[in-house]
């Protein structure tokens, strides 16, 4: 067994956690790590559909036939590939916060056509990237579109710790991957024409700005030095960090954040960016703590 912390994604049956267990399964291989399917429910909740295998009058058997079911999707993506499926009873976040402590990444898929549902998605996928131990990835959009294309890594960065996290973790998502890396910086201000003078409204605005630049010159000097060669260029964007992230996020192999931000980013997992980034993305969002 590598000794790599293994790749740990949620699967529901749905369309969208077959999608998520088809990605992890690639980054499993990518890492050099083995997979686990981890298939949970509450003791005593019944409100699966008869129609899926693990619903019905036969539970526990049915249960293990899905979890047994996400494996098999692993392994027609990744034959060679160690996979383990297991089946818990508790909630599906506390399930899969607990085996945050050993992984190296935890996937949760989101709802179809950018709502996030099912038993895996909204609450729980958001409640997992608040409280996990590892990087979260919320997978979503066309997975099959990223298979074998070298797209970018996107990094928002806001100057705080946390962000400084998803920087370097980002980073080495790209050197692994031979892509680029794009980092992004998203400002704004709320100087409007109910102040008295022009100039007086600018000058915020100009600072700004240029507290933005100074962010990204950091940022990508920080790149560099720790990556040698990498290839990494950004960006400062005037406008809310989640439209500027779900903007910048197209045509992106997967978009990275810190779980903890200051200004634009302040209570991301919980908040509204958190929402918007994971219900609109249009690639995979990882949520680095």
């Amino acid at each position: 067994m590598s000794s790599v912390g293994p790749v740990v994604v949620g699967y529901d049956g749905s369309p969208s956690a077959t999608s998520a267990v088809r990605w992890a399964a690639r980054e499993a291989r990518r890492r050099s790590a083995h997979l686990e399917v981890v298939f949970a429910r509450d003791a005593h909740d019944s409100h699966l559909e008869p129609s899926l295998p693990g619903g019905g009058d036969d539970a526990q058997a049915g249960a293990r036939a899905l979890a047994d079911r996400g494996r098999g999707t692993a392994l027609e993506v990744e034959p060679d590939l160690e996979v383990e499926a297991t089946v818990e009873y508790t909630t599906p976040a506390a399930t899969l916060v607990a085996a945050s402590l050993d992984a190296s990444v935890v996937v949760v898929g989101s709802g179809d056509h950018g709502r996030v549902r099912g038993e895996l998605g909204g609450s729980v996928a958001l409640a997992v990237a608040a409280h996990a131990h590892c990087p979260v990835v919320v997978v979503h959009g066309d997975v099959e579109a990223l298979r074998d294309v070298n797209l970018p890594v996107v990094v928002g960065v806001d100057g705080s710790a946390a962000s400084t996290d998803a920087l370097l973790h980002a980073a080495e998502v790209a050197v692994a991957r031979q892509a680029s890396l794009r980092v992004v910086v998203a400002w704004w201000t709320r100087a409007s024409a109910h102040l008295e003078s022009y100039v007086a409204a600018e000058f915020p605005r100009e600072r700004a700005e240029q507290g933005a630049e100074r962010q990204l010159a950091a940022a990508l000097a920080q790149v560099r030095e720790a990556f040698e060669g990498i290839e990494v260029e950004g960006q400062t964007v005037e406008a809310y960090p989640a439209p500027a992230l779900v903007r910048a996020s197209e045509g992106a192999e997967r978009l990275v954040v810190g779980s903890r931000g200051r200004g634009g980013f302040a209570a991301l997992v919980l908040g509204s960016v958190s929402h918007a980034l994971v219900r609109d993305a249009h690639c995979p969002v990882t949520i680095v703590r």
